[in-house]
């Protein structure tokens, strides 16, 4: 086997241009193709990661405020509790008050008519114990005795008082 040397020197050159030609048209626009997409790659990793804080943050945040909002609604809870034990205090107030004016009012009717019914009453006995003195005098007494026996029958009979 004979080695040529042109020949050798040929293939040399050759491979030599096919390395240049394939290390300026392909291998360094891969290289460049690879290195950008590298970059994307991180980039969209990056991104995914600040979206993630960023998701963590709301969630942290979104529960603080839930918890703020059902704090705040217990309050307010307490609160319209609070107002409504106040007006039904009130309420339980002043219809006692009423109750007790109706029973008050009841209680001046009720005295009122006994008052009535006593005076009645007392006119009523009156006349009748008129009635029986005259029927009782007229047969034993004179006219002026009967008169006296009335009216001191009369004043007894005021100043007597019913229960």
């Amino acid at each position: 086997m004979e080695i040529r040397i042109g020949q050798l020197i040929f293939q040399v050159v050759n491979f030599a241009i096919l390395l240049f030609l394939l290390n300026k048209f392909l291998y360094r626009p891969i290289l460049r193709i690879l290195e950008e997409r590298a970059a994307r790659i991180k980039e969209g990793l990056e991104a995914a990661e600040k979206s993630i804080a960023e998701k963590a943050k709301l969630e942290e945040k979104k529960k603080k405020m839930l918890v703020d909002a059902e704090k705040q609604s217990n309050v307010i809870l307490q609160q319209a509790q609070d107002r409504a034990k106040k007006v039904e205090k009130e309420i339980v107030a002043q219809a006692k008050k009423e109750a007790e004016k109706l029973v008050q009012k009841e209680q001046r009717l009720l005295l009122a008519k006994i008052d009535q019914d006593r005076s009645k009453l007392q006119r009523q006995v009156a006349d009748l114990v008129v009635d029986t003195t005259q029927a009782v005098l007229e047969k034993s007494l004179t006219q002026k005795e009967q008169k006296a026996i009335i009216n001191r029958q009369i004043a007894y009979i005021k100043n007597v008082k019913i229960n």
